[in-house]
């Protein structure tokens, strides 16, 4: 655990220490009071009570929701000190998803205001951007740059669109939307004349602003991303700032150019030097047009100096492109801020508060889930028969998956546990489990009998198992390894999956550590939970294989970028907590120590032979893990600033992979709301669906040809059906690169 306390105020200093933990707790966001339940976090406190308060992973994993705590005690559930920045720490910051009061406290989030006000002024600058001035009844702090949710009386829908003005007093504020296809709000405000209309304003958002420096400034700005660039530029203006800048503006044609006369404006005032440069992609090359021609990311070469500071805002693709021409010519990234343009409606996210529906979970409830156990028993039990008996028991595992999701059909109920404690015991009975499987595993293959073992069975039995295990072939010993590695994979992989997710609970998580080093994959404990649950669906995420990938190419390389991600990952916090990173609280290397120690305890049961299996066999388990990430997330895309959905992981509700893999089948619920216990997980019908149950999957998979016929329509269709416009876009880009030729003749 650890404890964050701030003591402010001495006044309450003494009546917050003599509260009790099993109280209900106060707290105070942003002069708002809110009750928190016992055990409960702040952030789910929050939300149940109606506060707005930011949020996307909610794992600890991406720190969307981080808080000032200005007063009060707080338990913390996960290490702070893997996402936030030297500067948060020692300011106090704390995660409000990770967050358990312990006394009554006071947290300050970044500044959202709500505030009502009229539609002044309405004007169409081209033939999508529509500038609307909106007159607020009061004020709204904000820093240019930054971006505000709006909403218009007569359509019900909010998006967000950034200030393309500077901060006043008087309270009147401007937005320049697009048109969107199907944009419900984008469209009401382009066709209709709202002058007159209430509107409402909540904000602001968003890091994007002028940074304090005496650097050169690089602005690239598409579409209606001029908004903030203009209102950095009057603020600039207003600031008197000095610095040089380079304003590149990309448009498709000349039409398509607006606020020209403005920005000549504030290019006559600005202090110091200034080059404006728009350019045009598609303007016809009979036109009068005399300047820049292309893509505005060509003339950033032209115009960029080691010491450029860059401001880039506009569509996800042009911004992306051009962030990527500017690092690849030596620029830091943390000298590059951008805002990429979305249209994502967020709240599309499916409705998840059904407990009230829900019906008390009953024997069985809890007895299905015993099945994974007894899966793995009989695992043990054909390795120690040997010769045919362990044939027999891969065969029959693989039927008991394949068949069994193929005729029992889905599992679409969500009863409510009212004792979880008993599911969290099943959990961790899985490491006796798997420490009796590998155990049994390398026995097999053993020269001697390990403490006696072999006799003691057969005394026990009657049954000669010494005899069994001589008689045993190498066909025989192939299966042994394929069910071993199965099991690495069901019963330590997919629980640990669940138990480092309880970052707030170290019995769970050493449990869940242990399980891992049976694959050499303690890094999943830090990546997967603070990397894979951020950058999931994005190009930034090792475990999200791309169109027209294979899965053995995807082994390899989600398996080398995911260590290398942990190791960044672990090296970052303990720069920020002083410690040496060749150390003990180094969790990279003190994880791969404990597979060391399993090696070594391999070795000293079965010699070479017995660790040479058991290596073997963890790495087809580390492989199962590797292959299911190619599965859970294969094709799909995602806007790295975008919340995750539950349409951003393939699902599948099979009941036998349900049942007996602790709903790792909820895939779509679990990286929605990934703080929810595996037992609670939605089934959610509608969202994408893999080809069948897990197993099933795994071995089409394992068929390239196959797995692509399979899969390539499900991708199209996930497009069509799933994607927001701007996810489409990127899907177009991975559709390009895929080397898939349905894929890349798709029209959508």
């Amino acid at each position: 655990m650890f404890l964050t306390e701030m003591r402010n105020k001495q006044a309450t200093k003494g009546k917050q220490n003599g509260l009790k933990s099993s109280q209900t707790k106060r707290v105070q966001i942003n002069g708002k009071e809110i009750s928190v339940q016992p055990e409960e976090n702040i952030l789910s406190a929050a939300l149940r009570q109606g506060i707005d308060f930011p949020h996307s992973c909610r794992v600890g994993g991406c720190a969307t929701c981080k808080c000032q705590l200005v007063e009060g005690k707080v338990k913390e559930l996960t290490e702070t000190g893997y996402l936030l920045s030297d500067e948060e720490l020692d300011q106090g910051y704390i995660l409000a998803c990770q967050s358990i009061p312990k006394t009554d406290v006071t947290i300050r989030v970044d500044n959202k205001d709500t505030i009502y006000g009229t539609v002044v002024g309405q004007k169409i600058m081209n033939g999508d951007i529509c500038e609307i001035s909106v007159q607020l009844e009061r004020a709204i702090d904000y820093k240019a740059g930054q971006y505000a949710s709006l909403s218009i009386e007569g359509m019900d829908a909010e998006r967000n669109y950034s200030f393309s003005v500077a901060p006043n007093q008087k309270g009147l504020v401007r937005f320049l939307v697009r048109k969107v296809p199907g944009g419900k709000l984008s469209n009401y405000i382009y066709d209709n004349n709202l002058v007159g209309k209430k509107a409402k304003v909540k904000g602001p958002f968003g890091d994007f602003y002028l940074r304090d420096s005496k650097d050169p400034i690089l602005m690239i700005a598409g579409g209606s991303g001029l908004a903030p660039i203009l209102a950095m530029l009057e603020q600039g203006i207003s600031d008197g700032i000095k610095r040089s800048v380079t304003f590149l503006f990309g448009a498709r044609t000349k039409k398509d150019l607006y606020k020209v006369k403005e920005i000549e404006e504030i290019q006559k005032a600005w202090k110091g030097a200034f080059t404006f440069i728009p350019i045009l992609s598609e303007e016809p090359e009979k036109s009068s047009w005399k300047g820049e021609r292309g893509l505005v990311t060509k003339k950033i070469k032209d115009v960029l100096t080691h010491s450029t500071e860059s401001y880039l805002c506009g569509p996800p693709v042009m911004v992306d492109a051009a962030t990527k021409e500017i690092t690849d010519r030596g620029i830091n990234k943390k000298r590059v801020f951008a805002d990429r343009f979305t249209t994502i409606d967020h709240s599309l996210s499916l409705n998840l508060d059904d407990k009230k529906d829900r019906k008390k979970a009953g024997f069985f409830h809890y007895l299905k889930y015993f099945l994974f156990h007894a899966v793995g028993l009989a695992s043990i039990a054909t390795l120690l028969l040997g010769g045919d008996y362990t044939v027999i028991g891969l065969i029959s595992l693989l039927s008991f998956y394949l068949i069994g999701d193929a005729v029992s059909g889905n599992d679409t109920s969500t009863p409510d546990f009212q004792t979880p404690h008993i599911l969290t015991v099943q959990l961790w009975m899985a490491l006796p489990l798997l420490c009796l499987i590998i155990f049994s595993s390398v026995w097999t293959v053993s020269a001697t009998d390990t403490f006696g073992f072999g006799a003691w069975l057969s005394n026990l039995f009657g049954y000669d198992f010494l005899a069994a295990r001589a008689a045993s072939n190498g066909l025989h010993h192939f299966c042994g390894f394929v069910t071993t590695g199965l099991m690495i994979g069901l019963v330590g992989t997919i629980t640990a999956h669940e138990l480092t997710h309880r970052t707030w609970d170290p019995i769970s998580m050493g449990i869940g550590r242990w399980l891992l080093a049976f694959s050499f994959d303690t890094i999943f404990s830090i990546e997967h939970v603070y990397g894979h649950h951020r950058y999931v669906s994005t190009t930034e995420d090792p475990a999200t294989a791309p169109r027209g990938r294979n899965v053995y190419y995807h082994v390899l390389a989600s398996t080398i970028r995911g260590n290398i991600s942990a190791w960044k990952i672990e090296a970052k916090r303990l720069r920020r907590k002083n410690v040496s990173l060749f150390s003990f609280q180094n969790a990279f290397l003190r994880g791969h120590g404990m597979s060391l120690v399993l090696v070594g305890l391999a070795y000293l049961m079965g010699g070479l032979t017995g660790m040479w299996f058991f290596i073997a066999c963890a790495l087809w388990g580390k492989a199962l893990l590797e292959i299911v990430n190619y599965m859970e997330h294969y094709g799909m895309v995602r806007l790295p600033e975008q919340p995750v959905q539950p349409r951003h992981s393939w699902n599948t509700n099979k009941r036998i992979s349900s049942w007996t893999m602790f709903n790792l089948t909820r895939h779509s619920h679990h990286h929605a709301q990934g703080e929810v216990p595996y037992q609670d997980l939605r089934p959610y019908p509608n969202a994408p669906m893999m080809i069948s149950g897990y197993l099933t999957t795994i071995v089409v998979a394992l068929i390239p040809p196959l797995w692509h016929k399979m899969m390539t329509p499900k991708v199209l269709e996930w497009d069509r059906k799933y994607a927001s416009p701007e996810e489409l876009e990127l899907a177009k880009l991975a559709n390009k690169k895929s080397g898939i030729a349905a894929l890349q003749n798709a029209k959508y």
